[in-house]
């Protein structure tokens, strides 16, 4: 272990960079406005998105490369104005509970950094080495996107597709790929170094973060959140490695602190004047100590106060909404679902108050929201981008009750590709975020997340199929599970740490009376320790310990196999897009290439990875329709082994450009046969045209002469 954990020394630079260029941006731009240490972390990741994505724009029309230098270079004024910005409308109060005790704090943040180091540890031992490409489909397609924004200087979102500028440009959300390629040397390491940061700190720290916005009153459950939240595989391990959906995987992690955010600024606004109940008081339990009632008195005391700073508030939200953007717009959409029933519990009484106070104006004011929300629906529903997302053609995943298992207890594999076993259950945690959901009926802040997390089930039931009238509600996230599971997760913590944090001090509580019903003399001498405190740390952390435990390291070996899926090789060549050590032939053989070469090859069996790992250009860039609006492509797909009879198979050599040649065993991979699909590349006669540059274990590449 200690051997394996030394030799991840070397990509310390690369993450410190990376840490740098996700948090540093947002953290200067936000600590001016004084929005608290907690905040300012878990919202600086999508602020910075958003300045990259005004720099990348900057940087274009300006005619200069996007680089670090660059980066920084644009971001300077946002910095600058944010820091003048600060001095006259910064936030007049933390956006975290500012009653909670140094103890507390140093509680959530130790709860934080053990939840981040479990993810990380499992994420790197599914990487093994951070050098290795990735073999999954979109993730060919992102390091190439990635090397093509260090080589052309251009990181807009209409800047990277398609790869080297053939055809209409058009968008494709580039926040992540704008921020990782300014990460200098290997691609590859950068990219899945990058999935630590996101799932590692970027999606605990906005956990803890929502658990404070959303439980303000349960200081216990935001150090549980991200101790909880460790134990789900849907993300990162999911999403992030086994999809290796990185742009849509940081949109993800994005998620959670904005939906605090927002749920902040509905809380501010709709909470002047209105005293906080008495039951929210007493709910906060002994995990506080004896400061738990101030602290839950002090915040209804706050809520009851004139609103103020709600502008610097909304601005920042519109901010971090537009970094949301910036990553991938179908986070938008999963913090409409998310915040839609805090918005319902914050409004509705307020609207049956007016029915009766002020009828006109509030039935006014009705129809007005309903008209915008009718009009916003209809430019949706006209959006030809859209329409082309919702209409997603995608298979069945697994009905119902698979479907709820899934849902429930975070399966690393559909039931229908595998038959889980009693491990693949995340049975323990499951079941306490039903029990949550049980509690937040008596916790009233706690309803509406409830509800969010019955709406996100709700809607992966629908992805999962079978087809039916609402399964198009889903096409946001292209009907895909595995982009909305993480969200059932994220409420899903929350809900599991509520339920600990209420059941064991309701424990607590219990035990305390049976002390107090004892004789005087056998009783705690008073004021000596905070025995509620520590009997309930104690209780807590042993309850969430025996989860660890009981679940084999949370379930350690299913989530270091869903993480290293697209990183395994075989040791027969042809079997996947890289065996093994293709990838050091590849950069080996890339290396005594010249910088104009053009490399053709069956994308499908390594082909792509020249240009990801040595920066030479290739013939197929990804393989989503490689061919597509190219005749030529077309033909040398089925004909390329015909270069030397056909005079049209060379003119689509010279089209095209191509002239290297790589040649491996057929083989396949995801659902390519390489004799049926790309039948060209195969059974080439290479004794005539062809001239040997390097080959090695079955793979050759070849310099081609015959169409000169």
């Amino acid at each position: 272990m200690l051997d394996w954990l030394s030799g991840l020394t070397s990509s310390a630079p690369t993450v410190v960079f990376l840490v740098t260029a996700f948090f540093l941006p947002g953290l200067l731009v936000l600590l001016p406005l004084k929005p608290g240490w907690p905040a300012a972390i878990a919202l600086s990741p999508a602020v910075t998105l958003l300045m990259l994505l005004a720099g990348s724009f900057a940087t274009a029309a300006l005619g200069l490369p996007w680089n670090a230098a660059t980066a920084a270079l644009t971001a300077l004024p946002l910095v600058l104005l944010a820091w003048l910005a600060g001095r006259r409308f910064a936030l007049g109060q933390p956006l975290a509970p500012g009653s909670a005790g140094l103890p507390t704090w140093l509680a959530v943040g130790a709860a934080t950094a053990l939840g981040s180091a479990v993810t990380c540890l499992a994420l790197l031992r599914g990487i093994g080495d951070p050098a290795t490409a990735s073999q999954g489909w979109d993730p060919i397609f992102h390091l190439n996107a990635l090397r093509w924004i260090q080589e052309s200087g251009q990181a807009t979102p209409w800047s990277i597709a398609p790869i080297f500028g053939a055809g209409r440009a058009t968008y494709y959300p580039a926040g992540w790929h704008s921020a990782v390629a300014l990460v200098p040397g290997s691609v590859s390491e950068a990219a899945n170094l990058s999935s630590i940061v996101i799932g590692g700190l970027i999606w605990p720290a906005g956990l803890a973060f929502l658990a404070t916005a959303v439980l303000p009153r349960h200081p216990a459950a935001w150090a549980l959140t991200p101790l909880v939240g460790a134990s789900f595989i849907s993300f990162p391990f999911s999403q992030l490695l086994r999809s290796g959906q990185w742009p849509n995987g940081l949109a993800t992690a994005l998620v959670p602190a904005t939906l605090a955010l927002a749920v902040l600024l509905l809380r501010r606004v709709t909470s002047a004047g209105t005293p906080a109940g008495p039951t929210a008081v007493a709910s906060a339990g002994p995990s506080a100590g004896p400061s738990a009632g101030r602290s839950g008195m002090q915040a209804g005391t706050r809520a009851g106060a004139p609103a103020r700073g709600h502008i610097p508030l909304a601005i920042i939200l519109v901010a971090v909404l537009g970094g949301c953007a910036a990553a991938h717009p179908s986070a938008l959409f999963a913090i409409a679902v998310a915040v839609l029933p805090f918005v319902a519990a914050r409004f509705l009484p307020l609207l049956v108050r007016g029915v009766r106070r002020r009828p006109l104006p509030t039935l006014a004011a009705v129809l007005v929201a309903v008209l915008l929300a009718a009009a916003a629906w209809s430019v949706l529903a006209n959006s030809r981008l859209l329409a082309g997302v919702m209409a997603y053609r995608r298979a069945v995943r697994a009905a119902v009750p698979d479907s709820l298992y899934l849902a429930f207890f975070d399966l690393p594999r559909f039931p229908a590709l595998s038959p889980p076993a009693p491990d693949d259950f995340n049975i323990a945690v499951g079941l306490l975020v039903i029990l949550g959901a049980v509690v937040a009926v008596f916790v009233r802040e706690a309803r509406p997340l409830a509800a969010t997390w019955l709406a996100f089930v709700g809607l992966y039931v629908l992805a999962a199929g079978p087809e039916n009238g609402l399964r198009w509600l889903t096409g946001f996230w292209y009907k895909d599970t595995q982009r909305i599971a993480p969200f059932i997760a994220m409420a899903g913590s929350l809900l599991a740490a509520l339920a600990i944090a209420v059941v064991t001090g309701a424990a607590v509580r219990a035990v305390m009376r049976v002390i107090s019903a004892r004789p005087h003399e056998a009783r705690p001498a008073a004021g000596r320790w905070p025995v509620p405190a520590i009997l309930f740390t104690v209780a807590a952390a042993a309850v969430t310990g025996a989860l660890y435990v009981g679940s084999g390291s949370y379930r350690s070996v299913e989530r270091v196999a869903v993480s290293a899926q697209n990183y395994t090789v075989s040791d027969k060549p042809g079997a996947g897009v890289l065996s093994s050590g293709e990838q050091a032939f590849i950069e080996r053989a890339g290396s005594m290439l010249p910088d104009d070469a053009v490399v053709i090859g069956d994308p499908f069996n390594g082909e792509t990875y020249f240009y990801a790992l040595t920066g030479r250009h290739v013939v197929y860039t990804q393989l989503g329709a490689p061919t597509a609006g190219s005749a030529a492509k077309e033909l040398l797909r089925t004909g390329f082994n015909r270069l030397a009879a056909d005079p049209a198979v060379c003119d689509a050599v010279r089209k095209v450009g191509a002239t290297y040649f790589y040649e491996d065993a057929p083989g396949g991979s995801h659902g390519s046969v390489s004799l049926k699909r790309w039948p060209g590349f195969y059974n080439v006669p290479t004794e005539q045209g062809f001239e040997k540059v390097a080959s090695a274990e079955g793979r050759t590449l070849y310099r081609i002469t015959a169409c000169r």
